[in-house]
């Protein structure tokens, strides 16, 4: 199942910000977690922190800087484009007092 960029922001020249629909990751994440996503069936795995979630819209924002192949080659994607795989929500959530 893809998983649509809904916004894409350059929030410098080399960071960049996805908000992806992933209404089941969105339900389920917690501050702390992170998902592993893969742009294509030919791609490399990169985990990437969630920034920020919205259940109700059933978005997750990713926040990443571009440093190798990969990471340029989804900074080169566009609001409407598709990531191939995004997994999670992952790891132990951050305890907020």
């Amino acid at each position: 199942m893809p998983f649509t960029i809904i916004k894409k922001r350059e929030l410098v020249p080399t960071i960049h910000q996805l908000d992806v629909a992933a209404p089941r990751v969105a339900e389920k994440a917690m501050p702390g977690q992170f998902v592993i996503l893969r742009i294509d069936e030919c791609g490399e795995r990169i985990p990437l922190t969630i920034a920020d979630f919205d259940a109700a819209d059933g978005t997750v924002t990713l926040i990443f800087q571009e440093i190798g192949k990969t990471t340029r080659q989804l900074a080169s994607l566009d609001a409407g484009d598709s990531i191939a795989d995004l997994a999670g929500p992952l790891g132990r959530a951050s305890s907020i007092e």
